[in-house]
């Protein structure tokens, strides 16, 4: 017999989900307690999540651009003044430009998803605490688990998830 399905204030607070993250030596199993959450509520994390990416990623090329400006001010002052225009200039700033550096554009997305795993999970079955910092080091330690998780949490939210 089918259970009836719970809608409003009895639906469920959480839900077991067992998660698979990627290792080099094969992957391994994570059992969460996830929060339940409305489709609303999910989709404005993930935004939130998203919009907060999108403004460390601005905030670390304003400051490359930032950086090449003085380098660019501190050449031009000790060159022959040659007329330029202000498309020229913007080029000349953005070719002495830094890249980013990769090891910090991975910190910064293995925090981003250590706090949005955080916030989606109520526990696991680890010895170290559930905790941002945890969180944190499983996405650096192990590329790919982030996205295992989001992909089990949403399978498990839809219905779509096969059981173990």
């Amino acid at each position: 017999m089918a259970t009836k399905l719970v809608i409003g204030k009895s639906a469920p607070k959480s839900f077991p989900m067992n998660v698979e993250v990627p290792t080099p030596h094969g992957p391994r199993e994570i059992n969460f307690e996830a929060k339940y959450m409305l489709s609303t509520e999910w989709a404005k994390l993930r935004e939130d999540h998203a919009e907060g990416i999108s403004k460390v990623t601005k905030e670390m090329f304003d400051a490359a651009k930032v950086e090449a400006t003085r380098a660019y001010t501190i050449a031009s002052q000790n060159a022959p003044k040659v007329a330029t225009t202000e498309a020229e200039r913007e080029k000349e700033i953005l070719a002495l430009m830094k890249p980013i550096k990769d090891s910090e554009f991975e910190s910064m997305r293995a925090k981003f998803a250590g706090e949005l795993i955080f916030k989606i999970m109520t526990g696991w079955d680890l010895d170290a605490p559930l905790s941002v910092a945890s969180l944190t080091e499983m996405c650096d330690q192990y590329p790919g688990s982030a996205e295992s998780v989001f992909k089990a949490y949403n399978e498990a939210r839809e219905g779509t998830r096969a059981k173990n």
